[in-house]
């Protein structure tokens, strides 16, 4: 019998085998190298995780800063102003809860305390705030001076319906099958007093305000919200209904909001204001590798209110009726902003030209045709 051991190899075996070998090696050594690289990956994962949860609850500075130049050609005068200085601080603490601290060190040439609140948040779609903060109430007037489009504020955001208050807030989010929010609610009550004298603050009848805010689809929202306050020390009051609706895709944001104001006990007469919107915003192609200009918008915004009073210049004498504070009054505003290529500070200039209408008179120097150049910059 012959012995296995001793066969003979067929020939051209050796030389395949050889040739085999060479051609597994580079691929067991690269996926040895692949399997090296994705450990790597997952322990550089791991570590930014690790720092990021050392990170989450140190707070977070952020700030606001305008500057704008300003010139009327009704008084042939110009001015330059600081309009915004803001400095917050906000973050998250254990235990799923939040803060936020803001002040204005220039508002209108004065420091005041913007928002001081602390929040819990028992789950991610529930929200729970108590201190001071903005009434949710309006889509213009809850913009914070960071997210709006023009350089002064519409009627809504300035006369009609900004409000902050001290109080309690809840707030709850509902979302769709592809955890995109939905549905937002937002709800409170209030001292009541508009930060005055908060620690004589004590009501019967506090002050309220609630908004929905409805997602029909992405880019589309509609707005209703109701706010109910007190005002020239407690003597008077008055409830706001405002309804608004926004659009925002492909560079356009289209939006729209309408406002009545009615006063308890005939006080004063109803106000409707109305706040008109279009933005379209285009990126710029770079040149050279290098820009300037990141992108330029277009705005143009038409804005009315009626007779108003904000309760602040009392009653008329010997009578039971508030003073007016502004006049019936059409505006519309033109403009270009241009936000500058700044990563780490978001910078914009914005240039609009403000067209004044009054049917009954009654225009105050800062409130007529004015040319306005604002440079802001946020960090």
């Amino acid at each position: 019998m012959r012995r296995r051991g001793n066969r003979k190899a067929k020939p051209g075996s050796t030389p395949r085998t050889v040739a085999l070998m060479l051609i597994l090696m580079p691929l067991c050594a690269g996926q040895a190298r692949a399997q090296d690289t994705e450990e790597r990956l997952s322990q550089v994962e791991m570590k930014l995780e690790q720092q990021q949860r050392r990170w989450e609850h140190l707070p977070r500075i952020h700030g606001i800063l305008r500057g704008k130049y300003e010139y009327s050609p009704d008084l042939d005068a110009s001015r330059f102003e600081v309009r915004n200085a803001r400095l917050s601080a906000e973050g998250k603490l254990p235990l799923r809860s939040e803060y936020k601290l803001e002040v204005d060190l220039c508002d209108e040439s004065s420091i005041k305390m913007k928002d001081a609140w602390v929040r819990v948040t028992p789950w991610k779609t529930l929200r729970l705030t108590i201190g001071q903060q903005r009434m949710p109430f309006s889509i213009d007037a809850h913009r914070n001076p960071s997210a709006q489009y023009f350089a002064n504020r519409s009627f809504i955001a300035k006369q009609v319906g900004d409000m902050r208050d001290v109080g309690f807030q809840a707030g709850y989010d509902l979302s769709s099958g592809g955890n995109r929010t939905m549905l937002r609610i937002d709800g409170g009550i209030f001292n009541g007093s508009n930060l005055d004298n908060q620690k004589t603050a004590w009501f019967t009848s506090p002050g309220y305000s609630a908004r929905i805010q409805y997602f029909p689809m992405d880019g589309i929202a509609l707005v209703p919200s109701v706010q109910h306050q007190q005002i020239a020390e407690r003597t008077a009051s008055y409830t706001s209904v405002d309804f608004g609706a926004y659009y925002e895709k492909a560079g356009w944001h289209v939006e729209a909001e309408f406002l009545h104001k009615f006063y308890g006990k005939g006080a004063f007469d109803d106000c409707n204001a109305v706040n008109v919107m279009a933005i379209f915003k285009r990126s710029l192609k770079k040149k050279n590798g290098a820009r300037f200009i990141q992108s330029i918008a277009g705005l143009s915004r038409y804005d009315y209110m009626q007779d108003h009073s904000s309760g602040k210049g009392g009653f008329v004498e010997g009578t039971r009726r508030l003073a007016r504070t502004d006049a019936e009054r059409h505006r519309m505003t033109l403009g270009i902003t241009c936000a500058v290529s700044n990563p780490y500070f978001p910078t914009e200039l914005r240039f609009n030209y403000e067209k004044y209408w009054y049917p009954h008179g009654g225009a105050l120097k800062n409130e007529q045709d004015k040319l306005v150049c604002e440079l802001m910059i946020r960090f």
